[in-house]
């Protein structure tokens, strides 16, 4: 298979976050384990169930410029001041590709062997 690396676009730069006590930021990954909500608060319960599974991409940060490749726009800037990523669309489905985690046998059922 043929490893692609997108155009980047650079902007300003931004000044990093303080970081928090309990929060991590690893890979482009953040988790924030400070976050908690009381027993019966259903509202900032369900505000953090939308939170958690919103989509991986907004429909408004992707789109296809002049030449038709596509235009990820990211949503913070990276700390190399990157903002987009420019790629081809076969690049764009196979990035899209490795997101889906592929399909396996649950342990208990492949060790009974049924």
């Amino acid at each position: 298979m043929t490893t692609f690396a997108p155009l980047t676009l650079r902007g300003l730069p931004r000044e990093t976050a303080a970081r928090q006590p309990l929060c991590a930021d690893i890979d482009g990954f953040s988790l924030h384990a400070a976050v908690r909500i009381e027993a019966h608060d259903y509202k900032q319960l369900e505000q953090l169930c939308r939170y958690i599974t919103r989509p991986a991409l907004s429909d408004e940060r992707v789109q296809l410029d002049a030449a038709g490749q596509v235009e990820l726009k990211l949503k913070t800037p990276w700390r190399d001041e990157t903002t987009h990523l420019v790629m081809s669309l076969l690049e764009f489905m196979q990035r899209l590709a490795v997101l889906v985690l592929r399909r396996r046998p649950h342990p208990l059922t492949a060790a009974s062997g049924s």
